[in-house]
């Protein structure tokens, strides 16, 4: 009899958990959590006001649950034949709607297309609504670069130099005066080495750097205190540090941080910025850097300091491994 019963009580709980899991899919957020990220989304972009780039960031923005096939906006369209709801507008997921993250083409009119679900902690849910309001602005700055591909950075020899930049760079963040100034000449000099040997794809890697880094920058600019920024940085350079590959991620790291290296400098940067730019070049201008002119040499002897035969090691273990 116990077993019977021990034997019912486990397939209660097992319908149960199937019941919440299927209840869970089919309201992943209530209207009020909706209304909420929106209202967050208004009262961050409000804050910035423009300021940043000189276009406000309050874009359309589209919340896409695919599970249930509902789409969330932040303001209607006659596209999308959507319902007004308080604070909100709602309607069904149209099938020439591609699931994808990134900006979409409705009314002619960029779009913010995020799917849901959404990171729980706040500042994370709205660096990634913001990211992606800020491609929907890239055309207007004319930071909106041609296609790019970054193959070479599966590479043992791209990634052991990257590697070294991004250590120097991660000692700029956490340096000041002469010692800041040396680290990023340092990360100069390791990128412009790594540049070198893969002469044809500094175009690629800095477009790369300008359509998503410049993104990732803006969020977090905009949505972190100096401090968390910095701290956040950090905590980005340990995740991508043992990624399998780097072609599709290392912009994350790189773009934002010499961004915030500029911003630290106080030269007006923004401005001037263009879809075409390296954005290391105009750190090194910032900073009034010279790169040593046995650039080689000086790479070489600099890695030592960052634990280059270390890095070496690493990857000449992940070559083998593959």
């Amino acid at each position: 009899m116990k077993t019977l019963r021990y034997f019912l009580k486990l397939q209660l709980a097992l319908l149960l958990f199937s019941l919440g899991i299927q209840w869970g899919a089919c309201q992943i957020y209530s209207p009020n959590e909706i209304r909420t990220i929106f209202k967050e989304t208004s009262q961050v972009s409000s804050k910035d006001n423009g300021l940043l780039w000189g276009h406000s960031l309050e874009v359309p923005i589209l919340l896409v649950d695919e599970k249930n096939k509902t789409i969330y906006a932040n303001r209607n369209s006659s596209a999308l034949n959507l319902t007004k709801e308080n604070g909100f507008f709602k309607g069904l997921l149209p099938e020439t709607i591609s699931i994808k993250k990134g900006p979409v083409k409705i009314d002619k009119q960029n779009w913010a297309l995020i799917p849901l679900p959404l990171p729980k902690n706040k500042i994370e849910r709205q660096c990634i609504i913001l990211h992606e309001a800020f491609h929907c602005l890239q055309p207007k700055l004319d930071l909106n670069p041609v296609p790019y591909k970054n193959q070479h950075m599966k590479e043992m020899e791209a990634r052991v130099w990257l590697k070294l930049e991004w250590k120097a760079l991660d000692l700029a963040l956490n340096s000041a005066g002469k010692n800041r100034k040396q680290a990023i000449t340092d990360a100069i000099c390791f990128r412009k080495y790594r540049r070198a040997i893969f002469s044809n794809c500094k175009r690629c890697e800095n477009r790369f750097e300008i359509h998503e880094g410049m993104a990732e920058y803006t969020a977090n600019k905009i949505c972190r205190h100096k401090e968390s920024f910095k701290k956040y940085l950090h905590s980005k350079l340990e995740c991508l540090w043992k990624s399998p590959s780097f072609v599709n991620c290392f912009a994350y790291y790189s773009g934002p941080v010499y961004a915030y290296l500029l911003d630290e400098s106080g030269v007006n940067w923004r401005n001037h910025l263009s879809a075409k730019d390296d954005i290391a070049s105009i750190v090194q201008s910032a900073y009034n850097i010279t790169i040593p002119f046995d650039l080689f040499m000086e790479a070489e002897e600099r890695s030592v300091l960052y634990s280059g035969a270390q890095i070496l090691g690493e990857e000449l273990d992940r070559k083998i491994e593959l």
